[in-house]
Protein backbone atom coordinates (compact mmCIF):
# COMPACT_ATOMS: atom_id res chain seq x y z
CA UNK A 1 0.00 0.00 0.00
CA UNK A 2 1.29 2.99 -1.20
CA UNK A 3 1.32 5.95 1.17
CA UNK A 4 1.31 9.57 0.28
CA UNK A 5 4.50 11.96 1.04
CA UNK A 6 4.11 14.81 3.30
CA UNK A 7 6.65 17.47 3.25
CA UNK A 8 7.33 19.44 6.11
CA UNK A 9 7.95 22.88 6.26
CA UNK A 10 9.88 24.83 9.25
CA UNK A 11 9.62 28.85 9.64
CA UNK A 12 13.25 30.20 9.58
CA UNK A 13 14.28 34.13 9.51
CA UNK A 14 17.62 35.49 8.10
CA UNK A 15 19.91 36.57 10.52
CA UNK A 16 21.44 39.26 7.99
CA UNK A 17 18.23 40.78 5.77
CA UNK A 18 15.58 39.59 8.05
CA UNK A 19 13.67 38.35 4.94
CA UNK A 20 11.27 35.09 6.60
CA UNK A 21 11.75 31.58 4.45
CA UNK A 22 10.37 28.26 4.51
CA UNK A 23 12.91 25.40 4.87
CA UNK A 24 10.82 21.97 3.28
CA UNK A 25 11.38 19.31 3.45
CA UNK A 26 10.39 15.29 3.56
CA UNK A 27 10.75 13.03 6.63
CA UNK A 28 10.53 9.57 5.82
CA UNK A 29 11.96 8.14 8.82
CA UNK A 30 9.99 4.87 9.89
CA UNK A 31 10.60 2.37 11.82
CA UNK A 32 14.40 1.53 13.05
CA UNK A 33 14.95 4.94 10.58
CA UNK A 34 12.99 7.11 12.98
CA UNK A 35 15.36 6.31 15.95
CA UNK A 36 17.72 8.31 14.05
CA UNK A 37 19.47 11.27 15.10
CA UNK A 38 19.37 15.29 13.42
CA UNK A 39 21.50 16.77 11.13
CA UNK A 40 22.90 20.18 10.98
CA UNK A 41 22.47 21.47 7.54
CA UNK A 42 23.39 24.97 6.13
CA UNK A 43 20.98 27.20 3.77
CA UNK A 44 21.37 30.08 1.78
CA UNK A 45 18.56 32.91 2.60
CA UNK A 46 16.83 32.93 -0.62
CA UNK A 47 16.66 36.58 -0.42
CA UNK A 48 20.66 37.93 0.64
CA UNK A 49 22.76 34.37 0.14
CA UNK A 50 23.55 34.58 4.14
CA UNK A 51 24.30 31.26 5.47
CA UNK A 52 22.70 30.08 8.13
CA UNK A 53 22.59 25.90 10.53
CA UNK A 54 19.28 24.37 10.55
CA UNK A 55 18.61 20.94 12.28
CA UNK A 56 16.70 18.26 10.09
CA UNK A 57 15.80 14.47 10.72
CA UNK A 58 18.76 12.75 9.33
CA UNK A 59 18.18 11.74 5.82
CA UNK A 60 15.84 15.06 5.01
CA UNK A 61 18.70 16.94 3.73
CA UNK A 62 18.60 15.36 0.31
CA UNK A 63 14.73 16.53 -0.05
CA UNK A 64 15.35 19.88 1.19
CA UNK A 65 13.78 23.37 -0.35
CA UNK A 66 14.11 26.48 0.50
CA UNK A 67 11.85 28.94 -0.31
CA UNK A 68 11.44 32.46 0.53
CA UNK A 69 7.77 33.30 2.34
CA UNK A 70 5.20 34.76 0.32
CA UNK A 71 4.41 37.83 2.42
CA UNK A 72 8.31 38.61 2.24
CA UNK A 73 8.22 38.04 -1.59
CA UNK A 74 4.95 40.17 -2.52
CA UNK A 75 6.36 43.08 -0.19
CA UNK A 76 9.43 42.80 -2.68
CA UNK A 77 7.78 42.99 -5.67
CA UNK A 78 7.28 46.92 -5.80
CA UNK A 79 4.94 48.75 -3.89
Amino acid sequence: METSRERMRDPHRCLGCEAGFGVAYFDDRTGDRALLPTVIVEVACPACGRKKGVSLPAGAERTLEVELDEIEADEGMGG
